[in-house]
């Protein structure tokens, strides 16, 4: 048994909020002294006050967790697809804008069906006339191996297009067909000129959907325990290298996506993010978090550093389901308020 006092150390719930949730028939004492009238609570009052936690962060009100059922849950479940869904179609719609001078400019769509399907790159040149000339530039890098031209320009990770131009994100990269050969424009980000030419080759005319081109990971996988991830998770730094990581200080200066995951030990994985309240349910096993909505299982290992244990998850946004990439891993601090962990 233990005091409210202490509860509140182990929970990291205030005293002034323990004792309004019990106002609110929340949670209860497991005895109360009939003499001094102190209040005692046991691993159960600890592990109430976490379910509470869980609960307000996947959008329930205290009313609403008081008289929780099935039916609300379900219900919760529901609203939940509805703002993803309205989500992500705002998503596609402010794809298509862009600010410029004070107001907004939409894109406009030309189609132009020589260039829907799968393209190859083989060269990377100078100009168009160096691939004539087996005159290939070695040492340029452009990321996308391969490109896919959706019907209607539909966008995909970074890429949408129009007719004689390819977008990526807001960079216009003009295209042109050439003997067969796609020869792509790449934009310098400085000085808004044309550096150098992807060439592409077809490999097919397909009309493509964006659930057909992207890399699909295996996540039947069955469930094995690990007692060290089980708990709490917050995200305190992003890196692309493991190496790059230091308690003391912060690698990514940007706003960061993720921002809890908590491991439950029947293998529930409940993931946070900045920009929703709701909270995604994916699922986990010994060293691999798994989201079988997007298709991807990405390794975790955890490591101690500094007396405090820091868990580094492999980050496979777009850049890998569409590019094959790994940008690099979140990097998330163990919370310490559990009993056992």
């Amino acid at each position: 048994m233990i005091k409210i006092g202490e509860l509140s150390k182990l929970s990291g719930v205030s005293i002034q909020t323990i004792r309004f949730y019990e106002e609110k028939g929340l949670i209860c004492p497991a005895m109360v002294d009939r003499w001094t009238n102190y209040r005692y609570y046991d691993e159960n009052s600890l592990g109430r006050l976490s379910e509470i936690a869980r609960l307000k962060e996947l959008g329930f009100s205290l009313n609403e967790i008081k008289d929780l059922n099935e039916k609300s849950i379900q219900e919760k479940i529901v609203q939940s697809k509805e703002t993803i869904k309205k989500l992500k179609e705002n998503i596609h719609k402010l794809s298509s804008i862009h600010a410029e001078n004070g107001g907004v400019k939409m894109k406009s769509f030309i189609n132009d069906d020589a260039v829907i399907g799968k393209w190859k790159k083989v060269a990377v040149v100078k100009t168009k006339e160096d691939f004539a000339k087996n005159k290939f530039e070695k040492e340029v890098y452009f990321p996308f191996e391969e490109l896919y031209f959706l019907p209607n320009g539909q966008q995909y990770w970074v890429l949408s297009w129009s007719k004689g131009v390819l977008y990526v994100n807001d960079r216009q990269m003009p295209y042109e067909i050439i003997d067969g050969k796609l020869f792509v424009g790449v934009v310098d980000y400085l000085t808004n000129e044309i550096d150098n030419f992807a060439v592409y080759e077809k490999v097919d005319d397909k009309i493509y959907t964006k659930n057909e081109i992207r890399i699909k990971d295996n996540t039947d996988i069955p469930f094995i325990l690990d007692e060290e991830a089980v708990g709490f998770w917050d995200v305190v730094d992003f890196v692309e290298k493991k190496e790059q990581f230091e308690p003391q200080k912060t690698y990514w200066q940007e706003d960061m996506f993720l921002k809890r995951y908590t491991f439950e030990p029947d293998g529930t994985l409940l993931a946070s993010y900045h920009a929703f309240e709701d909270i995604c349910k994916c699922c986990w096993s010994k060293g691999v978090v798994i989201d079988k909505n997007i298709s991807t299982a990405s390794e975790y290992e955890i490591k101690e550093i500094e007396n405090q244990k820091y868990m580094f998850v492999e980050w496979k946004s777009g850049d890998y389901t569409y590019g094959g990439m790994i940008k690099g891993y979140y990097v998330l601090k163990k919370l310490k308020y559990l009993l056992g962990q």
